[in-house]
């Protein structure tokens, strides 16, 4: 029988009792799914792995999407169902997920269902993963106040959300996943494995997305720096998703730099994505000037077009690499190395 009320306390950070400035709720980054599931995993110590290890591992921080007027949806744009269960297996976690559409008639009983489901799992101490406009953690619920509990991936800015509010986000889709249980890899295999994948996510374009609309993998660099030129795009937006995937590239880049005992050639990898972060590092310097990012400044938005060009090339040799390191294991796949 589940409880009336529960709350995962050793899950949620202590918020530190100070005013968050507006200069530093813009630098946030918004939680990806790897960074909820870090979390978790933390939680319940299944495995020692770290963050960056873990967006390497699920081969989402190799994940790189843009629509072409880079709104913030960009960094979410991909298919959950498919991409999260792959990532979970490949660390060893076995899970069970639903999504789909608000606006369906029968969504108010796949609303019940999910809300059994996630405050089962925090029943079991296990918290859970939704979407709630970003990737965020069920940590507890109160049946008595018909809320259930979120924190972001730090484990801070606790959210009452209420019953019958799950699934109606800003965007019409509704996910959850929940974990069951976690069993060891061998994670140098997963690991030369998640660079394979890091090759198709760059050469292939997500099937679930139209290409008129969005751009993959090594096209994302050349439909930023077209849109950025153009105009056509929101300053804010378009600092969350340049802010979100420098995240990505220096969590790969930390990633990498302990799988040098992959293949005698991965100090190359290495250096690539080194160089990859660094260029990210500059634009993040540039958009952190608001006032010139803002207002759209030429000479600002130049700097970043120049960077996102060079980190284009960078990304690209990076990616030569990782097929230099593993030629026969990839060419063995021929057209399809995919494993989603």
């Amino acid at each position: 029988m589940m409880k009336s009320k529960f709350m995962l306390s050793d899950l949620i950070a202590p918020v530190p009792n100070q005013h968050i400035s507006d200069d530093q709720r813009r630098r946030r980054v918004n939680s990806s799914y790897s960074d909820v599931l870090y979390r978790i995993l933390k939680h319940q110590r299944w495995g020692d792995f770290t963050q960056d290890m873990i967006a390497g591992m699920t081969v989402s921080g190799f994940r790189l999407v843009v629509d072409r007027r880079l709104t913030a949806e960009s960094i979410s744009a991909y298919n959950w169902m498919a991409e999260n269960f792959v990532a979970a297996d490949f660390i060893g976690v076995t899970a069970s997920q639903a999504a789909g559409f608000s606006f369906e008639p029968t969504f108010p009983m796949y609303q019940k269902q999910a809300l059994h489901d996630i405050k089962a799992s925090i029943n079991r101490g296990v918290g859970a993963i939704l979407w709630h406009n970003q990737f965020v953690i069920a940590a507890g619920y109160d049946d008595t106040e018909q809320l259930i509990y979120l924190c972001d991936c730090e484990g801070q800015e606790l959210q009452p959300l209420p019953y019958h509010s799950f699934g109606k986000n800003e965007s019409p889709y509704w996910y959850y996943q929940v974990l069951e249980s976690h069993q060891s890899v061998d994670v140098w295999e997963v690991c030369k494995e998640s660079l394979i994948q890091a090759v198709y996510k760059w050469e292939t374009h997500d099937y679930m997305l139209p290409p008129q609309d969005y751009a993959c993998g090594a096209e994302a660099y050349t439909t930023i720096a077209a849109a950025l030129q153009s105009g056509t795009y929101d300053t804010v937006e378009a600092a969350i998703v340049l802010r979100y995937y420098a995240k990505s590239r220096q969590d790969i880049a930390s990633y990498v730099a302990a799988l040098e005992h992959l293949s005698i050639h991965m100090d190359r990898v290495i250096s690539e994505y080194a160089l990859l972060a660094e260029h990210y590092s500059n634009i993040v310097e540039v958009i952190n000037d608001y006032s010139a990012w803002d207002a759209r400044e030429p000479q600002s938005v130049q700097k970043v077009i120049e960077q996102i060009q060079r980190a284009g090339h960078r990304e690209q040799q990076a990616i030569d690499a990782i097929k230099n390191a593993f030629p026969e294991t990839i060419g063995n796949r021929f057209a399809d190395i995919g494993l989603r």
